[in-house]
């Protein structure tokens, strides 16, 4: 399974890894795009479109994470410095599971570990909200993508300007695959997280309505060696609305690994 991926070479003295890019669910890699001018200098990027969303129109039967992780693997030089957004996060998690020496450094944004509500887990949404998006997406998928942009931009610092990029990609796309990669986020990939033995950097927005801000002091106490961030007035997206942050201390986090 080939994915579709836009490769940005650096702009500046480059030495270090490529930057590895996984969107979340509903979206594709041009999320990140206003983030290529700033990063460039610094990173050769590599984008993908996750399957069966985004321009990746093929996608794996059943759909799992350890499938996606793979075919993502497949495609990426060794010693990469992978960030994921959300799903993303989850992706780049288990492909350090299953290839420990081929990820050099391991960043998510906005990303549960579980991202369902369990008893001892409490910091994620609740079960009963989620069967409820699943029911609303199978009735009308399109009224349910702009709900879910508008979710996550709620509170957060430039909300409009966030939620005009959101509407503009969901436009321009024909995602095959929502269902399926919906259920993704059903799973608890919680031990994932806590089995890896690498560089970690998490960064999370105070506002998310979909990853509650207490996540940090649990993970936190579950990751001690891991770095932990989280942006006062951002919102799902703190890669948006917090950029110049957001890049600093990626850009911190990649120079320590060199």
């Amino acid at each position: 399974m080939r994915l579709h991926s836009e490769r940005s070479a650096c702009s500046g003295e480059c030495g270090g890894p490529t930057l590895v890019l996984l969107h979340g669910w509903g979206l594709g890699s041009d999320v990140w795009a206003p983030l290529l001018e700033p990063l460039q200098p610094h990173f050769e990027i590599l984008r993908f479109d996750l399957p069966g969303l985004g321009r990746s129109a093929e996608f794996p039967t059943p759909y799992r994470l350890e499938s996606v992780a793979a075919a993502v693997l497949e495609q990426v030089p060794e010693s990469a410095i992978w960030l994921g957004w959300s799903l993303g996060g989850l992706v780049a998690a288990e492909a350090a599971r299953q290839a420990p020496h081929r990820v050099r450094g391991l960043v998510t944004v906005a990303s549960n570990p579980c991202f369902v509500a369990r008893a001892d887990w409490p910091c994620a949404m609740a079960p009963e909200v989620f069967d409820d998006f699943v029911a609303r997406l199978d009735a009308d998928p399109a009224r349910t993508l702009g709900s879910f942009a508008m979710l996550q931009t709620q509170g957060a610092l430039g909300a409009r300007a966030s939620l005009r990029l959101l509407k503009t990609l969901i436009a321009s796309l024909e995602p095959s695959a929502l269902a399926p990669a919906l259920q993704l986020l059903a799973e608890d990939r919680r031990e994932t997280l806590a089995q890896l033995e690498l560089p970690m950097l998490h960064v999370f927005g105070a506002e998310d309505r979909l990853v509650p801000a207490a996540i940090v002091e649990r993970l936190g106490a579950q990751l001690p060696h891991a770095s932990l961030r989280c942006y006062e007035g951002a919102g799902h997206l703190p890669f948006h609305s917090h950029a110049d942050r957001f890049c600093e201390d990626l850009r911190q986090f990649a120079g320590g690994l060199r």
